[in-house]
């Protein structure tokens, strides 16, 4: 038994009688002539309607807070590695780094242990780092 056969064709002109597609109507440019315009003209009016709606400014203030943000934090990453190439940079250096701890210890000792040993001063730096503490929490 044969198949049946499926006829595809098409009367294309049921189609095009059916199906009626009108253009849209352009705003008149202001130095066109009358019944004169095209889709470009469309396209700039209604680009020109939407920026003078003021939807540009709403939208950019919805974006706002969200792009500086994001540019901070790409800001924040590129400083982040340009330092970290800085001091991988120092500490490929010979004896940069043991001179660098050195400097450290010895600008302790010379400025941190006087502090500690005399009573008042000590008395002076403990309020002054409790005060910045609670100052931190917010509570000062």
């Amino acid at each position: 038994m044969e198949p049946p056969v499926l006829d595809t064709t098409l009367d294309t002109s049921v189609v095009a009688a059916t199906i009626e597609v009108r253009p849209l109507a352009a705003p008149p440019a202001a130095d066109a002539p009358a019944g004169e315009g095209g889709e470009w003209e469309l396209l700039t009016g209604q680009v020109r309607a939407w920026l003078e709606s003021g939807q540009l400014e709403k939208l950019w203030a919805q974006a706002r807070t969200p792009v500086t943000a994001l540019a901070a934090l790409i800001a924040l990453l590129v400083v982040l590695r340009v330092y970290s190439a800085l001091l991988g940079a120092i500490d490929s250096l010979p004896l940069v780094p043991g001179l660098l701890e050195l400097v450290g210890v010895i600008w302790l000792v010379r400025k941190g242990v006087p502090k500690l040993v005399r009573n008042s001063e000590r008395e002076q730096l403990i309020s002054g780092l409790r005060q910045r503490w609670q100052s931190f929490l917010g509570r000062g």
